[in-house]
């Protein structure tokens, strides 16, 4: 079904073409009008059709009869003159949207297409005959394409996204998983219009409004699903005689009754209430105007928001990135229980196996997008399974051209009957080559990441003792503290956000002083800090190469330059591109090997996983539990706190407490007590 802006569109665009022809003709830039409908149709745009339109007799006429009047009245003027006046009729030509009289859905598409255009972010597929059926809540495109300032993301690869299912999206640093996700949210492939989508990619706006009511806030959209239920009630009188349109109508209408029931005012507080607490908001918190908050704590509010709304297709980038692990733990028992389409990008294995149903990975060696059934542990023995099959196809393929090859080179030039069997194999040869090869498998990258080791410290390398900490005119965070660190520390920093975690490095450093006690460093202790602003550690202007030349290694050589920062993922052409221009995962692996050329005794690691890819992730961890120095993290990855973490302390309640048990048994312990709390704030 063509959608209610579409039809404005060409109607618009129709009612432009006949006021030109009428008064000449000469003002139409049909060259560029048709050009523009390709790139429309292109991005989603009108109707399941071809990339090109397809003209009727009457319009190839005039289109003909235009080009010829263009082309007499061109003659004999001058060229500045033309083509100044060439650029005022294509502004005249291009149809201006007006954005007041589009419906809440249709205007944000609208604003996403344009936001697409801006970033050079281009998509196409293959078009099917025949229309999308109105109620089909399953996406299924074929030849799929995404482009990236021309740079292919994916080729000609299927969407394939079912109602019910859950999936994680998973690919490596900078491989386009976002960019893939901005082009689907914004509809740039057949997507049905019963679906109705929703993608996190910003927090929301610092604005006099309290956290609460920017949750549950819907007159918006509640207006927009009245007007859609009143043109259905209309639209049911019209094809009362239509048994099948009818039927179809009937279903759309109940589709935007259970929308409406969903956002029900009566009881929308209560329920944006119960997400905001689960998301870590206190009564107090949920008071305060969003200008109140930091970044990420208006990224949880959109969180909050996208959860209130219940989109029938929500999509989520990294979405346990501003959490603490008590807000982890929730939000993975509330999106697990999701019955409608979620897909999200997370690199937090546990999160995905309790989550997911199905995994897509973007595939950046073929630029496929590949599906698995099941959580992320299957996926991973799927995988296995099918990449071992897959080479062993390779491998004898392979053997057996090289046979062909090799009997060719010996007899093409023998015996007559020699070389009649060389021809033979040589068409056989080019059979196999037309009906295809299996490809290699993609090649699961096993990074070698290292810090190297600085040397023993003799004891105590690092004693806080009796230290107490509040920030000006706030309450204490810290109370009479005792802590220490040696060279053979693995611990595990965790507790809730705003408790005083980050604060405790910052102390550690020497950038914040104790309102009381003492903290004593061996004077010879060198501490290497990964914060979560760790791009303050780059310049994003210069190249991966140029930085470490310039400002960190002018007198070493560029092969030992590019050795250390290959070691860390950062390869080829990435080493001669601007950091600006790089994606957070990436930058994050210079910032590591920048930590391996300060050689440092201790490690301070704040939300190290949040940018990483899971192959990095699995590299960090390797590199932690071979490091000859102390390391404290603060992470809520129960993967890497398992592997890496020998203790676990938490931060609350002014203290720092060692708690008696692994990452697990401390995961169910907090997902009871959240409960037990949920319950409480909800009974009020």
């Amino acid at each position: 079904m063509v959608s209610a802006w579409t039809l404005k569109q060409q109607k618009k665009a129709e009612f432009a073409v006949n006021k030109e022809l009428d008064t000449g003709g000469d003002a139409i830039d049909f060259e560029g009008t048709v050009g523009q409908d390709v790139r429309d149709a292109a991005m989603g745009k009108g109707e399941d059709e071809l990339f090109e339109k397809k003209l009727s007799k009457e319009e190839k006429k005039a289109l003909a009869k235009a080009k010829r009047d263009a082309k007499k009245k061109a003659k004999g003027k001058d060229k500045k003159k033309s083509d100044s006046k060439d650029e005022e009729k294509k502004d005249e030509a291009v149809p201006v949207i007006d954005m007041a009289n589009l419906s809440l859905k249709e205007r944000k598409r609208a604003e996403a297409l344009d936001n697409l255009s801006k970033n050079d972010i281009n998509v196409t597929y293959e078009a099917k005959s025949g229309k999308l059926h109105a109620n089909t809540k399953d996406i299924n495109v074929g030849g799929v394409t995404v482009t990236f300032h021309g740079k292919p993301l994916i080729e000609e690869t299927e969407v394939v996204i079912n109602y019910g299912n859950r999936y994680g999206f998973i690919g490596p640093n900078g491989s386009g998983k976002s960019t893939i996700m901005k082009a689907i949210a914004a509809r740039s492939i057949p997507i049905p219009d019963a679906i109705d989508i929703y993608f996190l990619d910003q927090e929301y706006e610092a604005c006099e409004k309290t956290a609460l009511q920017a949750v549950f806030e819907v007159q918006d959209e509640v207006n927009d699903l009245e007007k859609q239920a009143e043109a259905l009630n209309n639209k049911l009188a019209e094809v009362a005689d239509d048994e099948e349109a009818m039927e179809a109508t009937q279903m759309q209408l109940e589709m935007v009754y259970e929308k409406l029931d969903d956002l029900d005012v009566n009881t929308a507080e209560a329920r944006a209430s119960t997400i905001l607490f689960g998301l870590g908001f206190t009564t107090k918190m949920q008071g305060m105007m969003t200008k109140e908050f930091s970044g990420g704590w208006r990224m949880r509010i959109a969180l909050a928001r996208a959860l209130f709304l219940k989109p029938e297709f929500l999509l989520l980038d990294e979405p346990t990135n501003h959490l603490d692990m008590d807000a982890v733990l929730w939000l993975e028992d509330y999106l697990s229980q999701w019955t409608k389409i979620l897909f999200f990008v997370c690199h937090s294995q546990d999160f995905m196996n309790n989550v997911c149903t199905d995994i897509v990975r973007l595939d950046p060696t073929y630029k496929k997008l590949r599906y698995y059934s099941g959580n992320y542990d299957t996926y991973v023995q799927t995988r296995r399974d099918q990449d071992m099959v897959q080479m062993r196809q390779y491998e004898a393929e392979q053997r057996d051209i090289a046979e062909i090859k090799d009997f060719i080179a010996r007899f093409g030039h023998g015996t007559v009957k020699m070389v009649r069997q060389a021809q033979s194999r040589e068409k056989l040869l080019q059979k196999k080559l037309e009906a295809g090869l299996t490809p290699k498998p993609e090649e699961i990258p096993e990074y070698d990441w290292s810090f190297p080791d600085a040397g023993q410290l003799p004891v105590p390398v690092l004693a806080i003792e009796n230290v107490s900490f509040a920030y000006p005119n706030s309450n204490p965070l810290y109370k009479d503290v005792d802590f220490g660190i040696d060279l053979q520390t693995r611990v595990a920093l965790v507790g809730p956000n705003g408790a005083g975690k980050t604060t405790l490095f910052k102390l550690i450093c020497e950038e914040l002083i104790p309102i009381k006690g003492l903290i004593k460093r061996n004077s010879h202790l060198k501490i290497s800090r990964f914060t979560q602003h760790f791009e303050d550690k780059l310049d994003l202007e210069m190249t991966p190469l140029a930085f470490f030349k310039e400002k960190l290694m002018p007198k070493e050589p560029v092969d030992k330059i590019r050795s250390l920062l290959g070691r860390y993922g950062c390869t080829g052409a990435m080493q001669q591109q601007v950091m600006g221009q790089l994606s957070a995962g990436q930058k994050a692996r210079i910032v590591f090997a920048i930590i391996a050329w300060e050689k440092p005794h201790l490690l301070l690691l704040d939300e190290p996983t949040n940018p990483l890819d899971i192959e990095s992730i699995d590299a960090l961890a390797r590199c932690i539990n071979n490091f000859k120095g102390g390391v404290v993290m603060i992470s809520h990855d129960m993967r890497l706190i398992s592997q890496c973490a020998q203790e676990i302390y938490i931060c609350d309640h002014k203290q720092i407490t060692r708690y008696n048990g692994d990452i697990m048994k401390f995961k169910l312990t907090q997902k009871k007590e959240n409960n037990k709390r949920l319950a409480q704030h909800m009974n009020g």
